[in-house]
């Protein structure tokens, strides 16, 4: 809903409407209407004076009487409640002082500060129901409490607020529901910790209701709050204690036979303990290889690490969004073009689709020539293996214990969206549904890629086989699929009218950006475009084995021209656009382009760029992508949360720059962390129990390492086809695979 108000705000403003005058003329107006005191409005007054609420605000009215200084937290609570503040034309919320009002506290701390966030929304006139609320009028109390709470009543709540003097100045508290003509505010307020939640709100329903506005307290939360642990929380922490406990008995076992020249040992039973080793997996993580091969096409890494920041710096620009202090700045900076890097980000998810492709299609066809056969059940196994174990990891953690990592005003959107989804949705993400479950929520909700890819994966064999089993049918095939995933979508956006890609643009209803996710966005039919484009560069790569394409410069200079071209396009285009031919194309395009950027840069033909995207650098990173992705956004959303303690947050470009280096910063450590406990080993275990016969040997230090020569070219083939026979080169970098955003490896079948 609030996405719709500040759409509907920025239509009013492009429109031209004085919205200006609107607000001078129905905000002020409409505070004395909504509620006759601003006591009423933070504070709940209509409870029992005897009741601990009542008591509680009774020491706090008569410790704002009073001019002592061991008072202050009386004031520090009241000078904590959201007022207008400058920006307000810009929507900046009415924004309490969270650390102020949780920190307050009567000198003998019987009275702490309790932090609230309200949403106050109009509603349609109904008499009837009306009649039916309480009356509004709270009747005297005999109790003797009840002279503070008429205290309060009468003197804090006054407009005038002598008693606070420059704590809270009069215009500040006299204009705090401003923007209520637009539908709908937010604002905090701080109030004696022995009242609930539900006081407030039946407090507020009084005051309200009957002016046709209804409150909702959104949440309360108080400062040093008892943590209480539930069975999940305690399962889950005795599993990761486990997996940690593990790893460290593991990798002294290791570095204990590595000191000892005892390495004999661990082609025992102790392999079975080895795979845990921090100190091996480590290694193989960091390790680089700087040479190219038919099984190490090293731009890739820089592709998916460029990618993967991509989709993160998008992702930050609206982890933020609602607790924005200037909205209406946020939207218009990004109503010129360059702004579609970020709107248009889009084609850094179809970039892991097309190095999906290519790296499912590659290791596909290379299992099949070694074997002269295929795996089915291996193949699929191999697959789950791989991705499971992290995202299970990732799901219990946003279902339990990460909770305790959120705190501030912001904190309850947490508990609303990660922790209560994750509890009620997990099922999707672990046999990943998230993409074709979309009217319900989800609990990592990037998950819908692995959903989709997933998908993908499991119709492979029935595309790729075909290339090596039956060529020319297979090529056909290939060809008519690759056609029909332009087509589809661009038949679907034409029937349904639906906007080329999924824009956050004022003109697109929230109706038509659902169904777009929904019928183009997140279905594996819709998405196939560029991974169909990289299982051809796949299926070009392995036919070429060991050589190289020849290219004239002619060829390379028109080739790099018109990828330059169509990237462009395809990132800026939605500037003015086809919506057909765009839609339908533009993710075929994308792919083509990520294909001649791999296929030039492998062959030799990259010039600075194959410099750039082929540089050692970039390969550690490119290790820890699929764990990166699983816990970037829930980093983000902490972060958000935990840095909105002092007030709203302040768009810039630069804020998000700061922001986004931030969130990347913080999360390459956990994803390493989940790579050690959740990925590393079960790769380990793979080879052991589905591959005996693979040895993957200890990476060298630096110092030591030796580059190994490519295998020879058979000059009886010269296209490579069957130039890496009884070779043991493989699609991995240093014997480590990620399933999806590094590499898909074929097990080797029995």
């Amino acid at each position: 809903m609030l996405w719709g108000v500040l759409l509907v705000v920025v239509v009013v403003f492009v429109a031209g409407t004085d919205a200006e005058s609107l607000l001078h003329e129905g905000g002020a107006n409409h505070v004395r209407q909504a509620a006759r005191d601003v006591g009423a409005m933070h504070l709940p007054l209509a409870v029992s004076p005897s009741s601990p609420c009542g008591r509680a605000m009774g020491e706090m009215a008569a410790a704002l009487a009073s001019n002592s200084s061991s008072t202050m937290w009386a004031k520090y609570m009241v000078d904590s409640w959201g007022k207008t503040s400058d920006g307000l034309y810009l929507s900046n919320p009415f924004s309490g002082f969270y650390d102020e009002c949780v920190t307050a506290a009567s000198p003998s701390g019987r009275i702490k500060g309790k932090f609230c966030r309200i949403i106050i929304l109009d509603v349609t006139e109904n008499e009837e129901g009306r009649n039916t609320e309480a009356d509004p009028h709270t009747q005297p109390d005999p109790d003797p409490a009840a002279k503070y709470l008429e205290y309060l009543r009468h003197h804090v709540g006054k407009p005038d607020l002598a008693l606070l003097g420059n704590l809270a100045r009069e215009p500040r508290m006299d204009m705090l529901p401003l923007v209520m003509p637009y539908g709908n505010m937010l604002y905090d307020t701080c109030m004696p910790d022995a009242c609930t939640k539900e006081d407030l709100q039946s407090s507020l329903i009084r005051v309200f209701l009957l002016r046709g506005i209804y409150p909702t307290v959104l949440s309360c939360s108080a400062q040093d709050e008892e943590v209480e642990f539930t069975d999940a929380d305690v399962g889950f922490m005795s599993l990761v204690t486990f997996l940690l406990g593990l790893v460290t008995c593991a990798s002294v076992v290791d570095i204990y036979l590595e000191y000892t020249a005892k390495q004999h040992l661990a082609k025992g039973v102790l392999r079975y303990l080895l795979v845990f080793s921090a100190y091996t997996n480590l290694g193989k993580i960091l390790q680089v290889n700087p040479k190219a091969s038919p099984g190490n096409i090293t731009c890739l890494h820089a592709l998916r690490t460029l990618s993967m920041v991509w989709v993160i710096w998008c992702h930050q620009q609206f982890t933020p969004f609602l607790n924005m202090a200037n909205v209406l700045l946020f939207i218009e900076s990004y109503q010129n073009i360059l702004a579609q890097t970020i709107l248009n980000g889009y084609p850094s998810v179809d970039t892991f689709f097309f190095l999906s492709g290519l790296l499912v299609s590659y290791s596909v066809l290379r299992g099949a020539r070694r074997t002269n056969s295929f795996n089915v059940l291996l193949f699929y196994v191999h697959r789950f293996l791989r991705l499971l174990p992290p995202i299970a990891l990732t799901v219990g953690l946003c279902a339990t214990v990460m909770r305790f990592l959120v705190g501030g005003p912001i904190g309850f959107l947490w508990d609303f969206g990660f922790y209560a989804n994750c509890q009620k949705y997990w099922w999707k993400d672990i046999l990943f549904l998230d993409n074709l479950y979309l009217n319900d929520p989800v609990c990592v909700g990037q998950a819908w890629y692995l959903g989709t890819d997933t998908q993908l994966y499991l119709v492979a064999p029935l595309i790729i086989l075909p290339l090596y089993f039956l060529k020319k049918f297979g090529k056909a095939w290939l060809f008519l699929l690759t056609a029909a995933s332009a087509v589809v979508p661009a038949a679907i956006i034409y029937q349904y009218n639906l906007p080329p890609t999924s824009l956050n643009n004022p003109l697109i209803t929230s109706e038509m950006s659902n169904e777009y996710m929904h019928k183009i966005y997140c279905p594996p039919w819709t998405r196939a475009s560029p991974w169909l484009v990289g299982v051809w560069l796949g299926y070009i790569i392995y036919r070429q084995g060991n050589t190289r394409y020849k290219m004239n410069a002619v060829t390379v200079t028109v080739g790099w021209t018109l990828a330059t071209i169509t990237g462009l396009l395809v990132v800026f285009g939605m500037y003015s656009y086809n919506r057909v031919v765009y839609g339908g194309g533009h993710r075929l395009a994308w792919g083509a382009v990520l294909a001649w950027v791999v296929f030039a840069c492998h062959n030799g033909y990259g010039g600075l760029v194959d410099g750039f995207l082929s540089h050692p650098v970039w390969q550690p990173m490119s290790r820890l992508t699929y764990t990166t992705y699983l816990l970037a956004v829930p980093v983000q959303n902490i972060l958000t949360y935990n840095t909105s303690q002092g007030g709203a947050y302040y768009f810039t470009h630069l804020n998000m720059i700061i922001s986004t280096v931030g969130a990347v910063v913080l999360t390459l450590p956990l994803a390493l962390l989940l790579s050690l406990l959740a990925e590393s080993p079960v790769v380990g275990l793979e080879r052991i129990l589905l591959r005996p016969n693979h040895n993957t040997p200890r990476p060298a230090p630096p110092s030591e390492e030796k580059a190994a020569s490519p295998p020879p070219v058979n000059p009886a083939f010269p296209n490579g086809e069957r130039a890496e026979e009884g070779t043991t080169t493989t699609t991995t970098t240093a014997g480590f695979s990620n399933p999806v955003f590094t590499v898909e490896e074929v097990v080797k079948g029995s």
